[in-house]
């Protein structure tokens, strides 16, 4: 704790209504509320200084050895009080005598500081390249008297020391400054070019990859709900991981962020609020609540006992907030995703209407797309033509997206086989059979379009036969790591359907062996 400091002028008064000699120390102590101790000194100085005792010294007093020595010596000899040995010897006040007390005891000794302190810490100036190595030389001529040199050439202490350090290193070249300066281009050699140009190659990888990282992270993180309110937090969340463990700088991902550094460092260094605490120990009991009921409990009951729990009114949007933070859900009456409703933009009449036969080849074709999974969690889709006539596979195609090109794709390869056939074509009412793209490639391939009614999946009977079919033969009785193991098991089924599958409605023979005796 600091000592109290008191103005000249209390002083003067308290050592006035001393002199009166109305008060006994103790009281007069009491009265004024100081020390005995800061009494008596202030004492010493006015009776010996008057009023200029009574002001605070802020300059360093110089004592001699041997003064310091015989003012111990007299302490420990108990024959004077340290009053008395400051008033006698003239000591600026008891706490200096103690420190030489502590020094003594100490077995270190009392330095002399009759003449002043020597001062190694003298400021430095600015000096020629031709001056350095003079002082270096003249420093080393004089066994290194580092403090002799820097009085005779008025630089510092710590200057001489380290301009000998380098010249020893370095010789005359280690002497010259070259703090902030550059080479000129016409100073760079092929080699230092080449460095220069694969440093800057470097900083523009390193960025553009702090970029892809950033951003990708927030990406990921901009709808994960949060324990704290704090703005930017996704940004300084991401700055923290991507600095840790990707060991990115963080005055890079700041400025790729577009926030300052103190605002970062401000955020890393902050204290919890009162609400976050709160939030984390409700998260603390809605766990263990979700699991003394086997996680029964949504949002709207667990709020309910939350807040008795709590004894508060919790909104129950800030109870389904932080449910999404400790990933609490129900395990009862899950809500299901919404999917929102298309607005075809070409639909047909069901023109085929359940008549899956046909007289002739490429007369009625029906079209689907299914999906395949493959390796830990990826999706593969598979569009195919089927023809009414032996049930052959027109065309197909496999893809890693369910879009319109899959679709596209597929009739593309079917009517580049026609011979003046014009078939009619009939799907279901998928976003891919209704769009003006596959309209336009029906007309100019002169097919008719037919489209089953809605949430009638047997009005394409033969399409979802055939993907049954395929999938128990085939796709369920061995698991597929890769696309291509899939795509290979897909080409292998449907040549063996096409050409080696003998169906008894067929007459005992294969679609395209049925196809080929039509012909």
């Amino acid at each position: 704790m600091s000592s109290k400091h008191y103005s000249e002028e209390f002083k003067y008064e308290v050592i006035k209504a001393y002199e009166k000699r109305d008060y006994s120390i103790k009281e007069l102590c009491s009265k004024y509320q100081i020390s005995q101790n800061s009494l008596r000194e202030w004492i010493v100085g006015f009776e010996r200084y008057g009023s200029e005792g009574l002001k605070r010294s802020t300059s360093w007093k110089p004592y001699s050895k041997e003064l310091k020595e015989a003012a111990v010596i007299d302490y420990l000899s108990g024959e004077l009080s340290q009053y008395e040995i400051v008033r006698k010897d003239e000591i600026s006040s008891r706490s200096v005598l103690r420190r030489w007390i502590s020094i003594y005891n100490s077995h270190r000794d009392l330095k002399d500081r009759s003449k002043g302190r020597t001062n190694s810490m003298t400021k430095g100036r600015k000096t020629t390249w031709d001056e350095r190595i003079q002082i270096v030389l003249d420093c080393l001529e004089n066994g290194k008297d580092y403090q002799g040199t820097a009085e005779t050439y008025e630089v510092s202490y710590q200057q001489v020391y380290q301009w000998v350090r380098k010249y020893e290193a370095g010789g005359d070249e280690a002497l010259k400054d070259k703090r902030g300066r550059k080479k000129e281009e016409a100073e760079l050699t092929p080699e230092d070019i080449i460095q220069l140009q694969i440093k800057k190659l470097e900083r523009e990888n390193e960025r553009l990859r702090a970029e892809n990282l950033f951003f990708k992270k927030v990406r990921g993180n901009r709808k994960e709900a949060k324990i704290s309110q704090i703005r930017y937090e996704d940004m300084y969340t991401a700055i923290q991981e991507l600095h840790e463990k990707e060991e990115v700088e963080v005055i890079l991902l700041c400025e790729i962020a577009g926030i300052s550094r103190a605002a970062y460092y401000k955020w890393l260094n902050r204290t919890p609020s009162a609400r976050e605490l709160q939030n984390e120990e409700i998260i603390k009991e809605m766990k263990a609540l979700h699991e003394e009921v086997d996680g029964i409990y949504g949002y709207r009951r667990m709020t309910l006992n939350m807040n008795r729990k709590f004894g508060q009114n919790f909104n129950h949007k800030r109870i389904y907030r932080l449910m999404k933070v400790a990933r609490i859900q129900s395990v009862i009456r899950r809500k299901k995703t919404p999917y929102k409703r298309s607005t075809p933009q070409h639909v047909a009449e069901n023109i085929l209407n359940r008549e899956f036969t046909a007289e002739k080849p490429n007369e009625k074709w029906v079209t689907d797309v299914t999906e395949f999974k493959y390796g830990p969690s990826k999706k593969a889709y598979l569009s195919a033509i089927l023809d009414l006539y032996d049930g052959s596979i027109v065309s197909y195609v496999l893809g890693h997206s369910n879009n319109n090109q899959l679709v596209f794709k597929t009739l593309d390869q079917a009517a580049g086989l026609l011979a003046g056939d014009h078939p009619l074509i009939h799907s279901d009412r998928g976003f891919q059979y209704t769009s003006h793209g596959f309209k336009r490639r029906i007309d100019k391939a002169k097919m008719t379009q037919s489209m089953s009614r809605v949430g009638r999946c047997i009005d394409n009977g033969p399409m979802e036969s055939f993907w049954g079919t395929l999938k128990c033969e085939k796709y369920y009785l061995n698991k597929y790591e890769t696309f291509e193991e899939l795509s290979k098991a897909i080409d292998d089924y449907i040549c063996f359907y096409n050409h080696d599958r003998y169906q008894k409605r067929l007459n005992g023979l294969s679609p395209m062996e049925y196809r080929a005796k039509a012909a």
